[in-house]
């Protein structure tokens, strides 16, 4: 054997190195989605307590509200896309 073909990974070390892999990158990718999501869910506090007092406002800012609303929701949609990518992470495809 040359020492070229000792050099090459084994079998056994190429699938020990796969498999690290696999736990390393979901675990490299999880503080940014953590950090994503965390974002998103203060964003949905903040906007939900000023919904609610543009709701009981004299007079109640309800075309403020509403827009409130709907940066919530988007919010909401964005934490559940982050949490989405996180699940796939780590759910082995098959």
């Amino acid at each position: 054997m040359s020492s070229a073909q000792n050099s090459l990974p084994q079998p056994e070390e190429r699938r020990e190195s796969l498999s690290l892999r696999k736990v390393a990158t979901p675990g490299l990718m999880t503080e940014p989605i953590a950090k994503e999501l965390n974002e998103c869910l203060c964003v949905i506090v903040v906007n939900a307590s000023t919904c609610l007092r543009m709701l009981v406002a004299d007079p109640p800012n309800v075309e403020g509200a509403r827009e409130t609303a709907h940066r919530t929701i988007r919010s909401g949609n964005r934490a559940a896309e982050a949490v989405s990518r996180l699940s796939a992470l780590f759910t082995e495809k098959k």
